[in-house]
């Protein structure tokens, strides 16, 4: 599916697809293969949205206690916020600065265990074009973009 029109139009039914499924534990995802988006609620709130290829691994690593900021980078920016809140200084340092200081390894640890317990919703969209798309449409649609700023790191 190539064309970028017949693409943008899927994404209304996408999300209104998105938006009807139950909240689930992240346990809950099945180990099958699901390529498509998924998203993390805090308090029935939507907070971050990803994709993957593979959505219940991606789901794990962003909680792994060995998870770094690559695999775990929503726990990292919650845990650079709560930093930057409690320290006042992040600005200018890396995120592989930021990961070497012990003060900021136990807020991004506390931030995985955090991130383990948020409900999530998924769905399937096994078409990467569609996928990119999707993802950015619904951080926009529901508002995750506190965290979902598709900067490059």
């Amino acid at each position: 599916m190539d064309n970028f029109e017949e693409i943008i139009s899927q994404m209304p039914r996408l999300l209104m697809g998105l938006k009807g499924r139950s909240l689930v534990d992240r346990l809950d995802v099945s180990k099958n293969e699901i390529k498509g988006i998924y998203v993390f609620y805090e308090n029935d709130n939507p907070i971050y949205v990803g994709r993957s290829k593979n959505i219940r691994n991606r789901l794990d690593q962003h909680c792994r206690n060995s998870s770094d900021h690559n695999s775990a980078p929503f726990a990292f920016n919650l845990a650079k916020e709560k930093y930057g809140l409690k320290f006042d200084k992040t600005d200018g340092m890396s995120r592989k600065q930021l990961s070497t200081l012990p003060a900021f390894d136990k807020l991004f640890t506390l931030e995985k265990e955090r991130v383990s317990r948020m409900k999530i919703r998924y769905i399937e969209v096994p078409d990467p074009h569609v996928q990119t798309i999707f993802e950015v449409y619904v951080a926009l649609m529901l508002e995750t973009t506190k965290y979902n700023d598709f900067d490059t790191h």
